[in-house]
């Protein structure tokens, strides 16, 4: 299942990043749906919106499911998605009279993302 999650995320990005190159920031999932089958249609494989999106939706119902029980995503050649815990915090912040207020903010958990080397690199080599 992990394999399986792995490529459909590998699927998802490289026709998210095709589709991209003609449309500037980002995209909704709709347009993602549409560029992952035309991308899969180019390429031969013959394939619905409707099973696209399934896959997507299943997908991400994993990705969900693996960080609840705490594994890392590892996408090769993309990052790492990972969950995190973080420790209490105390620190003070300026209310509406100028004077400084006490506040506490729990520890937790977050996810975080680390992008690979190699993408760092790419990105990195583009904006020079």
């Amino acid at each position: 299942m992990r394999k399986f999650l792995m490529m459909m995320l590998a699927i998802m990005l490289t026709a998210t990043m095709s589709f991209a190159e003609t449309k500037e920031n980002s995209i909704n999932e709709g347009e993602a749906v549409a560029a992952i089958q035309k991308s899969l249609t180019n390429d031969g494989v013959k394939i619905s919106k409707y099973l696209v999106n399934k896959v997507m939706d299943k997908a991400h119902d994993l990705t969900i499911e693996a960080l609840k029980r705490g594994q890392a995503i590892k996408v090769q050649g993309v990052g790492t998605l990972e969950v995190k815990d973080h420790q209490a915090r105390h620190y003070r912040v300026p209310d509406e009279n100028g004077t400084l207020r006490d506040v506490d903010a729990p520890a937790g958990k977050h996810v975080t993302f680390v992008i690979s080397r190699g993408l760092y690199k790419d990105i990195n080599t583009l904006l020079e």
